[in-house]
């Protein structure tokens, strides 16, 4: 069970990273699905630039060459399903059911999964501009666009090695500034314009290790970072099939997992 100071700090905040979550045998298996799904070989980087999906596997890829990013969406792998474990979804219900208004999926277990990897790149340590979840759709700040998300790291994400960058002051400036302006737009991507005069505060990278677990609500603004390690950075996101996430869809009818 989480503490009172672990709530607060996910409601404030708007994330709470839980270390060793997963165990290590389940993430182990999941990083070697991973490799074998991407279709590249770990100990040889010149596999890493294009993904051979595997004979008989139907998911969908993007890959962002500018951030050295592939993402794969719907991927049915158990070893990767595996890491929703009965931990996990203990921590996630508690978490959830502290926005009961807000729709969510009914579905007790997700279909699928929406690999972020981040790949080694040799540009300069770059944060993109921060984002709320759904600016891309038309989806709504009320009652919440989900009642709370996960990123599961299956490698570990040192310091400027593919980490996840969060504001943690993000939420409660939010919250403030549609107090104070309440016929602002209630739409996501209305208010990611206008973050340059929220001041969101002092952004924190995210050190997390293999196992790791970030969960985070609606209101937090974060965004990734690139990789200047010399290994990929592998994490993941889960993805399910039913009508109640329609509108998260991403690719063809796969979308987020909203518990």
């Amino acid at each position: 069970m989480l503490s009172i100071d672990q709530l607060g700090q996910f409601d404030i905040e708007g994330y709470l990273l839980l270390s060793d979550l997963i165990p290590n045998d389940i993430i182990e298996h999941a990083e070697i699905a991973m490799w074998q799904t991407l279709g590249m070989e770990v100990d040889d980087p010149d596999s890493w630039d294009t993904v051979k999906r595997p004979f008989l596997t139907n998911f969908y890829i993007e890959n962002m060459s500018n951030e050295n990013r592939i993402e794969l969406f719907g991927v049915t792998n158990p070893d990767l399903l595996a890491c929703c474990t009965q931990a996990y979804r203990s921590i996630l219900k508690q978490l959830a059911e502290r926005s009961p208004t807000i729709p969510h999926c009914q579905s007790e277990e997700p279909d699928g999964v929406w690999a972020m990897n981040q790949f080694p790149i040799a540009d300069e340590w770059r944060v993109p501009p921060p984002h709320l979840d759904g600016y891309s759709r038309d989806l709504r700040l009320d009652p919440g666009t989900f009642r709370v998300s996960s990123l599961t790291y299956l490698t570990d994400a040192n310091s400027h090695q593919g980490t996840t960058v969060v504001f943690p002051k993000g939420p409660e400036r939010i919250r403030e500034f549609r107090r104070k302006n309440p016929n602002f737009s209630n739409h996501v991507r209305d208010i990611r314009t206008i973050f340059h005069k929220i001041d969101l505060g002092e952004p924190l990278e995210i050190v997390a290790k293999k196992g790791d677990v970030l969960f985070f609500h609606h209101l937090l603004p974060h965004t990734g970072s690139f990789n200047n390690g010399n290994t990929p950075r592998f994490a993941i996101r889960f993805m399910c099939l039913c009508f109640d996430c329609r509108p998260w869809q991403k690719r063809g009818e796969w979308n987020i997992w909203m518990p």
